[in-house]
């Protein structure tokens, strides 16, 4: 053992952090820690021992002092029976009697109080391991009170006696220890009131502070206690925001029960313990401690067996009133900077919101106390006060709207990194999205869904979504599925369902309180959504170069996947609905429609560009070319009467447009086909045919100018009029009036007598011909109402009364596709006069015609006989 000792008294320090790991030096440590304590315990069993034998010793000389004295005194007396001893050497001899005993009780008082001081520094160690610190205040008082006394009475004494010296400043050494477990238990984070008060009143009297400062010495301990939770190892952020919250609610009860509360007529229990101690009718300090049996204890003064703590006490209840409401909102303020500061790190380690509802479940279970909202009251602290909801709630919600935006910005790369990927396999493969027709017209077996609400078969191929496009709504989709199912257990406290009713309705005020950020939340989704949409939309645009390859079919693609988000992404809509308002989910729609149309016009100014280098044919008039452009024109047999005889004559009036401008138009309606007319927006539609329609007009309109014979200028009037009743709807009054201005120029190339002559056939020719070429170019009509003053509807009431009709056969005016190139053969248009206007020098007698009735009413056999003379010839 000695051994042993000896070789932890020599250890090298330095040395030991060489050689030694972390575990063997804490063992070290401990065995030092328990090598100090125990020469502690053989020091004051030295001391005792040896005060002992000092008291026997001293008792012992005097004894023999006091022996020797009578021997003296006896010889004395024996002499004294010389005569010439006088009374007054008697009186001497009293005197001195009287003075030795004097002396006699002034040692013993001296002794009393040094070994009293002596046991009072055992009983210092004995109260701090029993945890008393309110005790050991108390003795380290009484101490410091009889070593006062013995420095002020009989310092020439005192500094002959080492070991009062060696006590004194051993009860130095002992103040600190009792601040510091003071400290600590002030600093814990499960405490009682009762243990409070005391350590609270302990360092009052070690103080001896004005009581106004020990509420604010209350709160400064309470915040080292926080910052120690805060600081300590935990396994889980769940597990240290829980531990804060313990924190805190017990920093409050203690506050409550030590200041606050009413106990025997005092605020608080700190004041009532401390009139306990302080009072004239509390017991002395000397008589809580256990002393030995000694007659010494009788030598001890009066103002030591008397002797009780003081301190500076005030009224508390009205301190307290006036103090506690400003020192409150210091601390409420200071603590919850406290907690951001502290749980800033800690909370970005929760990775998603269920984990910060998890988190607040497990926070919402510590319990308050019973009396919790009287607490509060009497604290001074704010109506329906909740450490949670008050400290913790904020950061929380603040965390969810991190992490739903960084879910977001998330989804937003991913969803980019796709649309790449996508746009890369459509320039590579086969199947491209310039030309659809593969996909919508191709029959397959999963074209009728056996499931519903699933984006397969007819339903995504009427709208033109290839499978490109559902895939990556369905991508994107996902991705906003996942933040709902995340999100839905801390707004909803369940998990997510399609059928999930977001109206939810708290009646108790508990779990509404819980949920108080579910507004906030959803709030911030549909800004994060609207954020979002933007950035996606302008991701787009900025996507697409128009040097690059494929230019035209990414920009179609990407109006597509714009036009499919609205309408096949179900948990994108609901996050943009999030708090039951649909404007933001407008204004979405109305921000990918605006940049598909942007993209579908990229595709249109591709196609006006082609149309336009077309159009270019129509400037060379060389007579060869007037053989490519010229048609069969219809020959009219007109009749003039006279008095004496009837004249007749022929006409030729142009019965179809031009070859080139068939070529452009038939070039226009494949163009439109191939990215399935009735997929395409209506206003990006009407574009097409508008802007192309005006390049056809410009080159017209180039024709007019130039010198041209009374056949090109009725053959380039023909077209105009006829392209400007198939493409131009009635509203557009710019190019209508277009139109008219280069009609106005070809007719002033015409005689004008002829052109009085030729113009209702002209104009009855160009109906009939719209009319024969609306089945096959009917992608380019504007609007299915565009030729209804052409008495189309007419017609088709009286084909509907006729079953053995076929039902192709008829001309399409409600779709923009175009169907089989089937009609039934039409001479004259239903409704008009064939009867030109009456001229004042003749009277022309029309050709007689077939009744448009009567063949309309022939059998199926009749009609497709006719197609060999009407749409051929």
């Amino acid at each position: 053992m000695a051994k042993s000792q000896n070789n932890l008294l020599e250890l090298d320090i330095e040395k030991l952090f060489e050689d030694r790991n972390i575990d063997e030096i804490v063992e070290i440590e401990k065995k030092l820690d328990a090598e100090i304590e125990r020469q502690r315990k053989d020091l004051r069993s030295m001391v005792g021992d040896r005060y002992k034998d000092v008291l026997a010793a001293s008792d012992a000389i005097k004894s023999m002092k006091a022996i020797s004295q009578e021997i003296v005194d006896g010889i004395d007396h024996i002499t004294s029976n010389c005569e010439d001893l006088t009374h007054s050497i008697a009186n001497i001899e009293k005197k001195t009697n009287f003075a030795i005993e004097s002396k006699k009780i002034e040692e013993r008082t001296i002794i009393s109080q040094i070994r009293l001081a002596i046991f009072i520094n055992e009983q210092i160690w004995v109260a701090l391991d029993e945890e008393n610190n309110l005790d050991a205040a108390q003795y380290y008082l009484l101490a410091q009170h009889i070593h006062t006394g013995l420095s002020l009475s009989k310092k020439e004494y005192i500094n002959k006696i080492p070991l009062l010296q060696h006590t004194k400043s051993n009860l130095l050494v002992l103040k600190s220890k009792i601040f510091q477990k003071i400290t600590e238990k002030l600093e814990s984070v499960e405490t009682s009131a009762q243990e409070t008060s005391q350590n609270l009143n302990a360092l009052f009297l070690l103080e001896n502070q004005g009581s106004k400062d020990l509420i604010s010495i209350f709160i400064e301990h309470r915040k080292t206690a926080l910052n120690t939770v805060i600081n300590s190892p935990y396994s889980s952020v769940r597990a240290q925001i829980c531990s804060m919250v313990k924190c805190l609610m017990t920093t409050v009860r203690l506050l409550h029960d030590c200041f606050m509360s009413d106990q025997n007529g005092y605020r608080g229990l700190i004041w009532q313990q401390l009139q306990e101690i302080i009072s004239s009718s509390a017991p002395t300090t000397l008589s809580k401690l256990d002393l030995p049996v000694t007659p010494l204890i009788s030598y001890l003064p009066d103002i030591i067996k008397k002797f009780r703590p003081t301190c500076k006490f005030t009224n508390q209840t009205e301190t307290s009133s006036k103090n506690a409401e400003n020192i409150l909102k210091e601390w409420l303020e200071a603590t919850r900077n406290t907690v951001e500061q502290g749980l800033e790190k800690s909370l970005e380690l929760i990775p998603n919101v269920k984990g910060l509802h998890l988190t607040r479940e497990e926070s919402l279970k510590i319990e308050p106390p019973g009396n919790w909202e009287q607490i509060c009251k009497e604290s001074h602290l704010p109506e329906n006060f909740d450490i949670w909801y008050y400290f913790f709630q904020n950061l929380i919600t603040l965390r969810c709207q991190n992490l739903i935006s960084k879910k977001m910005a998330s989804n937003m790369k991913e969803i980019q990194n796709e649309m790449k990927q996508i746009l890369e396999l459509i320039t590579k493969s086969d199947k491209s999205e310039a030309d659809l027709r593969w996909y919508t017209w191709n029959e397959d077996i999963e074209d009728v869904s056996k499931t519903e609400n699933t984006h397969l078969g007819l339903s995504m191929k009427t709208k033109g979504y290839s499978q490109n496009i559902v895939e990556l709504c369905d991508t994107l989709d996902k991705k906003y599925l996942e933040l709902l199912e995340d999100a839905s257990q801390y707004l909803y406290g369940k998990e997510y369902c399609s059928n999930l009713n977001y109206m939810v309705v708290f009646k108790d005020y508990k779990f509404k309180r819980k949920y108080m950020d579910k507004t906030e939340i959803a709030n911030h989704i549909q800004l994060e959504c609207s954020k979002t949409c933007v950035e996606l939309s302008d991701y787009c645009r900025g996507l697409l170069n128009e040097k690059s390859d494929h230019f035209v079919t990414k920009s179609v693609t990407l109006a597509r996947f714009l036009q499919a988000i609205t309408q096949l992404c179900p948990h994108f809509h609901r996050c943009c609905t999030f708090s039951n308002s649909t404007d933001d989910w407008i204004k979405i729609c109305d921000t990918f429609n605006n940049t598909s149309q942007n993209l579908w016009i990229n595709w249109i100014n591709h196609v006006v560009n082609e149309t336009k280098k077309h159009c270019q044919e129509l400037d060379d008039l060389s007579l060869k070319k007037m053989l490519k452009i010229f048609m069969k024109w219809d020959e009219i047999e007109i009749q003039e009467q006279t008095d004496e005889k009837v004249f007749k004559s022929q006409i030729q009036v142009p019965l179809k447009p031009s070859l080139i401008l068939n070529e452009i138009l038939d070039k226009l309606n494949i163009s439109i086909g191939l990215k399935i007319p009735h997929t395409i927006p209506k206003q990006i539609h009407l574009q097409f045919i508008e802007k192309n329609t005006m390049v056809i007009f410009d080159q017209y309109t180039k024709l007019s100018d130039k010198q041209l014979s009374q056949k090109q200028a009725l053959q380039f009037l023909f077209d105009v009029k006829y392209l400007t009743t198939f493409c131009i709807p009635r509203e557009n009054v710019q190019l209508v009036t277009y139109s008219q201005e280069i009609c106005d120029k070809f007719r002033s190339k015409i005689d004008p007598f002829d052109l009085d002559v030729f113009y209702s056939y002209l104009q009855n020719n160009v109906k009939k011909a719209v009319i024969q070429s609306q089945v096959i170019l009917g992608c380019l009509l504007p609007s299915p109402n565009q030729l209804a003053s052409l008495g189309i509807s007419e017609k088709f009431k009286e084909q509907d009364q006729n079953p053995n009709i076929l039902a192709l056969s008829s001309p399409s005016i409600a779709t923009w596709f175009p169907l089989l190139p089937v009609s039934a053969p039409s001479q004259r248009v239903p409704g008009s006069s064939n009867k030109p206007k009456d001229s004042p020098k003749s009277k022309i007698t029309p050709k007689k015609i077939q009744d448009p009735t009567s063949i309309m009413k022939q059998s199926a056999a009749s009609i497709f006989g006719g197609l060999a003379t009407d749409w051929f010839s």
